[in-house]
């Protein structure tokens, strides 16, 4: 996201309504995802909360934010942060990434 400078209206996120006008520190602090379970809080309730991730097949693990939402249900992550988990490059060759999250508090 930092291609956009970290500007959720300019990349149409559907927590824009309700993230854009945060302040670019709090915008940048994590990585960013799109959202849709299937456990947890959807849409509008899960704008701005964060996830720890964790690749299920070598540990790695980020916190992200959660600026959007998806239709195919899981988690679409911000290309910068599939990369720092891909530690084996196994999620670029499959075109995915096996993790688990949890919500976890943002610290902002």
């Amino acid at each position: 996201m930092d291609k956009n400078g970290w500007n959720l209206n300019a990349v149409s996120a559907f927590c824009s309504t309700w993230g854009a006008n945060k302040p670019l520190a709090w915008r940048q602090k994590y990585g960013w995802t799109a959202f849709c379970g299937p456990v947890g809080p959807r849409g509008q309730a899960a704008c701005g909360k964060c996830l720890r991730v964790r690749n299920t097949a070598t540990g790695s693990e980020e916190t992200v934010r959660i600026v959007d939402q998806c239709a195919n249900g899981g988690l679409d992550l911000d290309v910068n942060v599939f990369r720092r988990l891909d530690t084996d490059g196994q999620g670029n060759a499959r075109g995915h990434l096996t993790v688990n999250y949890r919500f976890v508090n943002c610290g902002d």
